[in-house]
C-alpha cells in the first residue's frame, strides 16, 4: 500500500514538472538553458520510471511478489540521498535542511525495508535435531 501510495505521489511530480515544462509557468528556472532544460527533462523521465515500478509493483506484491523493483529502485534513491546528504553537510548545509534530507531518505528507504523483512507466520515448523541419528522412531499412534 506504502509503495502504491509513494508511486502515486512520484507520477504526480513527473506530470507536474511535464505540465509546467510545457505551459513555461511554475518552474521558476530558465529552461532554455541547456542544463536546466535537461535536467527537467531528466527529473520527468525518471519520476514517471520509478512511478510505473512503484505502482506495478505494489499490485504485483498484493498478488504475493516480492517486491523487487520497488527495493531497487528505494535503494537507488537512498544511495543518491545519501551522497547528497554527505555533500551537504560538509559543505556546511543548515541543521533543518539536513532533518529534512534525512526525513526524505528515511521515507524511501521505508517501502524498501518492510518488503524485505519475512512475511507473515512461517509455515513449516522449525527443524530440530535429531537425538538418535540413523535410527527410525516408531510410528506415532
Amino acid at each position: 500500500m506504502l509503495s502504491f501510495l509513494y508511486g502515486g505521489a512520484v507520477t504526480a511530480l513527473g506530470v507536474g514538472l511535464t505540465v509546467a515544462l510545457a505551459t513555461g509557468q511554475g518552474l521558476g528556472a530558465d529552461t532554455h538553458e541547456y542544463l536546466v532544460f535537461r535536467g527537467v527533462t531528466t527529473t520527468i523521465v525518471f519520476s514517471l520510471m520509478a512511478g510505473g515500478i512503484f505502482v506495478a509493483d505494489a499490485f504485483l506484491v498484493l498478488r504475493g511478489a516480492r517486491g523487487t523493483g520497488v527495493v531497487v529502485v528505494a535503494g537507488i534513491v537512498v544511495l543518491a540521498g545519501l551522497i547528497g546528504e554527505v555533500i551537504e553537510a560538509v559543505t556546511g548545509g543548515s541543521a533543518a535542511s539536513l532533518a529534512i534530507s534525512a526525513g526524505i531518505i528515511v521515507a524511501a528507504a521505508l517501502p524498501g525495508v518492510l518488503l524485505l523483512l519475512p512475511r507473515g507466520l512461517r509455515s513449516t515448523p522449525p527443524v530440530t535435531a535429531d537425538p538418535t541419528p540413523g535410527v527410525t522412531p516408531p510410528p506415532q499412534p
